[in-house]
């Protein structure tokens, strides 16, 4: 029986969950742990070796799914988690993720070593602009938006390089986070989703390195966004939100799943998302809720909650409850402060609204949508509105309505459809 030096137990058997001595050994895991790649020593182990999942999250302090994405891919950014990783996987070289002066080497003033390139005045300031930005996106085209961005982006990321003392960094990083978000979400509406997910994947990062509470459960909903929109960038659209501890995050990730539930036809998901979204309460409550600290593109009002139900009733084919909640997202948004009026859930519940009439066969409902439609801005128009378009064309096609008044619905989608950006 081949039984493990240090615990005694079969290996073979699986029952030692001890890191073979002649594993630290490989020239690659030496390698990795030189360099401090608590990840690649994770993948290394589980190629290397019989252990299991479980084992090594056991053994490296981290979570079995954390392990699970480790080994598919994912980094490991926190230095924290590193450290500990490291210890747990029995490194046998002790590594230094942050190099501090020593006082023999001349350089242990504190002064070079408790830098701090910001203080809490300028920290306010950009905190402001985030809000700013966040809530301006909501209303009007970002176009216009991305130089103050991007600026934003930069400062943040340029005073966190520079030296700040620890609470200081943490709301730094929070801040280019955030900026990723939203320079994701104009990607998104722009129609390129793979720089989307670009900006997504560094939002992450920052979301990881800080573990801040709420910035994962607004990432993880834009991916599953994305995958939604663009189903040809193989991205899952992640099933329901034990990801969002924030309960606007909470009600996105909901609707976002209800939506694409109903669009691959799973009837039962989709309707039990609806039903959840009906009767909960999105108020934010912790301080840290991006809902409540930023607003804008971060929150999740009632007016955006009735589109979405609106968007998923279309898809179901369930014509009343679709015209139901498209009328009330559209009257909510158009009697609303012009601040909080988002003009691309506007011009698609208009869709939905015409989408909905059709389902129901009324006609005269449907044409004067229509013209509601025709009337949207070219400046609102944004990408996901001809793939909207394109459905109620098509839906049109299937409608309990005469065939001339399918005929010239269908015209007049098309004569829409063409000449939109793209």
């Amino acid at each position: 029986m081949n039984r493990c030096a240090n615990c005694g137990r079969d290996r073979a058997a699986r029952r030692c969950t001890c890191v073979p001595e002649v594993f630290w050994d490989l020239d690659d895991v030496r390698a990795a742990v030189s360099a401090g790649d608590a990840a690649e020593i994770i993948r290394l182990l589980r190629r290397e070796t019989r252990l299991s999942q479980t084992a090594i999250a056991q053994m490296a302090g981290l979570s079995q799914g954390m392990v699970s994405a480790i080994i598919s891919g994912s980094p490991l950014i926190s230095r924290d988690r590193h450290q500990r990783a490291l210890r747990g996987l029995g490194a046998p070289e002790p590594v230094h993720l942050v190099s501090v002066p020593s006082a023999e080497s001349g350089s242990g003033d504190l002064s070079t070593i408790l830098r701090d390139g910001t203080d809490r005045a300028a920290l306010s300031g950009m905190e402001q602009e985030l809000a700013a930005l966040s809530a301006a996106y909501v209303s009007r085209p970002c176009a216009p938006l991305l130089p103050r961005l991007n600026t934003l982006r930069s400062s943040a990321l340029e005073r966190y390089r520079s030296g700040a003392r620890p609470r200081h960094a943490h709301d730094l990083l929070v801040i280019v986070g955030a900026c990723e978000l939203l320079l994701a979400y104009a990607a998104h509406d722009g129609g390129n989703p793979a720089a989307a997910l670009a900006h997504l994947e560094r939002a992450a990062r920052c979301a990881d390195f800080t573990e801040h509470p709420h910035l994962p459960g607004w990432i993880i909903g834009t991916r599953a966004l994305i995958g939604d929109w663009h189903p040809s960038t193989s991205t899952a659209t992640l099933a329901l939100p034990g990801h969002a501890p924030s309960p606007q995050a909470w009600a996105r990730l909901t609707a976002i799943t209800a939506r694409a539930a109903a669009r691959r036809h799973d009837r039962h998901t989709a309707r039990a998302g609806l039903d959840r979204l009906v009767d909960h309460q999105a108020q934010p409550t912790d301080t840290d809720d991006l809902s409540r600290r930023l607003g804008g593109i971060f929150a999740f009002p009632d007016p955006k909650r009735d589109y979405y139900i609106a968007a998923t009733a279309v898809l179901l084919g369930d014509g009343d409850r679709a015209a139901t909640h498209a009328h009330r997202a559209i009257t909510a948004y158009e009697a609303g402060p012009a601040i909080q009026r988002s003009y691309g859930d506007l011009a698609l519940a208009r869709i939905d609204l015409l989408s909905a009439h059709l389902l129901r066969g009324d006609t005269d409902a449907a044409h004067t949508a229509l013209e509601q439609v025709a009337r949207i801005p070219e400046s609102d128009r944004i990408h996901q509105l001809r793939p909207a378009l394109h459905a109620c064309a098509e839906l049109a096609l299937n409608a309990p309505i005469a065939p001339s008044q399918k005929r010239e619905i269908t015209d007049r989608l098309t004569a829409l459809r063409l000449p939109w950006g793209p």
